[in-house]
């Protein structure tokens, strides 16, 4: 690839400084505030990879390779399920957030002993989760790793944390090993999340620890398993991470470890799958804000040409369109709230077919359960533990199928509220273009938010944790009548837990369905309220140049056509970006597939 996401970002960012500076000293500090927001938002970008596989695969080791040194904690045993975040850092530091709001600073060599199970064994400190910042390549332009704790070890809730993360991450890396061979709970795991596949990456590990002939073995069973798991062909990538990161250590090549070629897609995926998106996306936004601003200037000048009593009878009529554009879009904010409603209802219908579904199934389990003791007092007091299991493994599985199914309505939902928002800031500015008596800018919209706006999903939450509301069975004596007694608490109890889970799920939903629209109606508020009063500053603007005299009117329309020329040389640099950008976009159809 020709050029890179970084250099192209570096140029936008420089574009968007420059405007910020013509704002500050010819325009106004509210074009200077909105250049350098979105320099912050193009600088604070996130994009999530999540790094999940079963326990010793070496996921971690794999992280430390491409960061270069030994940061996060390995082990002989498995991680609790306190997710590890890395972000970018001009240092090296860790924070530790606890369950009750918390926030520790800790050494990273320290972090052992709060995210691992020999460290904090039970996780009996109470994390949440912990960050760490780390100075490197792959973070530096937003990039987050998450290292999960690995599926299908002895932990169950390990399993539940990947599944949680898997769906929401904007990226995935899968690493297995041939030590043994891709297992079961591998399998299964891969089966729940074979939607998201196309957004993962297949790493097999600790090729060092095979000869050649076997190495090539090993990596067509992986992917002939791999394929079966997911219904299509994969690219696998055989690595030792711990010969890469030995070699970054003593500063050797990577090239026998394999990992250079797998940093080679990495960095290719985080160019073209992110790089483009981000870009139009902000540089759309930029271009919004410089054609307000011509569009301000062009105003200005027709208005300068007025008398005094025209200008007053146009600004009226002005107000009059800006007060009906706002009430439009009050109508059509009701509309917008209504259909994210209906989403909701389509989420209640589905909660009511797994309610359906989930309590027979886990009443007949929790019977099987009791009815297959050796030791009666044992069985008992382990029953809760796997009904909730069962049900968490439920939810789990239908929650990610529901989030995909949630995003598409969701999409359709609002593709109708942004074509009418957008046609609202359109036809606010041909009337006034009318009014006015000249031809003024009908900017496109910024980016296509009817089918980039995402479904919010916060990211370190787990919203499906299952309270214990069964028995406690702990001191029932091992005869019939207690086993009686248990089995008749368990079926009233049982419909209560799939109860109070729903209702959970249903209120999870309805906050991020409302956060989504929150978000999508401020941007789309924002974009008309900067359209109007772009519009309106040009024509204040003339009015005060109408009281300073002849003399100095002439000085100020000689200096809006040097500021328009600025912006029109601005404008020329964002075209020429997303340009550039759109040249990092992969052809429709590619993604991670062999």
């Amino acid at each position: 690839m020709s050029e890179s996401y970084a250099v192209l970002k570096e140029s936008l960012a420089h574009t968007l400084a420059g405007l910020a500076r013509l704002a500050e000293t010819r325009l106004d500090d509210a074009v200077a505030g909105a250049a350098t927001t979105l320099g912050k938002k193009l600088a604070d970008e996130r994009f999530n990879v999540v790094v999940v596989g079963e326990f010793k695969r070496g996921k971690t080791t794999l992280i430390n390779a491409l960061l270069g040194e030994d940061v996060l904690p390995t082990g002989v045993v498995p991680l609790t399920s306190i997710v590890t975040v890395l972000a970018w850092g001009t240092e090296p530091r860790a924070e530790v957030t606890f369950a009750d709001g918390r926030v520790e600073q800790v050494d990273v060599g320290e972090l052992g002993a709060f995210v691992t199970e020999r460290g904090n064994p039970g996780n009996r400190l109470g994390v949440e989760r912990a960050l760490v910042l780390y100075p490197c390549e792959y973070l530096a332009d937003g990039v987050t790793l998450v290292d999960t704790p690995g599926v299908g070890s002895v932990y169950a809730h390990n399993t539940t944390a990947a599944l949680d993360f898997v769906p929401q991450a904007d990226a995935a890396i899968f690493v297995t090993s041939s030590d043994p061979p891709i297992s079961i709970h591998e399998r299964e795991f891969l089966e729940d999340v074979r939607e998201e596949a196309a957004r993962m990456f297949f790493v097999l590990n600790k090729i060092d620890y095979l000869a050649d002939r076997d190495r090539d073995e090993s990596v067509a069973f992986t992917r002939t398993v791999l394929r079966e798991a997911l219904g299509r062909d994969v690219d696998v990538f055989a690595v030792s991470s711990r010969d890469a990161l030995t070699a970054k250590l003593t500063g050797s090549p990577t090239d026998g470890s394999g990992l250079a070629r797998f940093e080679n897609a990495f960095r290719e995926f985080l160019l073209r799958e992110r790089g483009a998106t981000i870009l139009e996306s902000v540089a759309g936004s930029t271009r919004k804000l410089i054609a307000d601003e011509r569009n301000s200037l062009e105003v200005q000048e027709a208005a300068a040409r007025m008398t005094a009593e025209d200008l007053r009878r146009v600004a009226r009529s002005v107000e009059e369109v800006f007060a009906q554009a706002r009430l439009r879009r009050d109508d059509a904010s009701l509309l917008l709230r209504r259909a994210v409603d209906r989403v909701v209802g389509t989420v209640e219908d589905d909660l009511a077919a797994l309610r359906a579904e989930q309590t027979p199934m886990l009443l007949a389990e929790a019977e099987r359960f009791l009815g297959e003791s050796g030791d009666p007092g044992e069985t008992l007091r382990g029953v809760d533990d796997h009904v909730k299991q069962h049900l968490r493994r439920a939810i789990d599985r239908w929650r990610i199928a529901e989030d995909r199914a949630v995003e598409e309505h969701y999409r359709d939902a609002v593709t109708r509220f942004v074509e009418e928002a957008d046609g609202l800031v359109e036809r606010t500015v041909d009337l006034c273009s009318d009014l006015i008596g000249v031809e003024l800018e009908r900017a496109s919209s910024p980016t296509d938010l009817a089918t980039t706006t995402r479904f919010s999903y916060a990211f370190f939450e787990v919203p499906t944790i299952l309270e214990s509301i069964l028995p406690d069975v702990g001191g029932i004596l091992p005869d019939r009548w207690n086993r009686k007694r248990a089995l008749k608490r368990v079926r009233e109890e049982t419909p209560l837990l799939v109860d109070k889970q729903c209702g959970r799920l249903r209120w999870d939903y309805a906050q991020r369905l409302e956060a989504s629209r929150a978000n999508l109606q401020r941007t789309l508020d924002e974009r008309l309220e900067a359209t109007i009063e772009s519009l309106r500053l040009g024509l204040d603007r003339a009015e005060s140049e109408r009281a300073r005299g002849a003399e100095e009117e002439s000085a100020t329309a000689t200096s809006a056509r040097a500021v328009r020329a600025e912006l029109d040389a601005l404008d020329g640099e964002l075209t020429d970006i997303a340009g550039r950008a759109v040249r990092l976009a992969p052809p429709q159809g590619v993604g991670l597939r062999a």
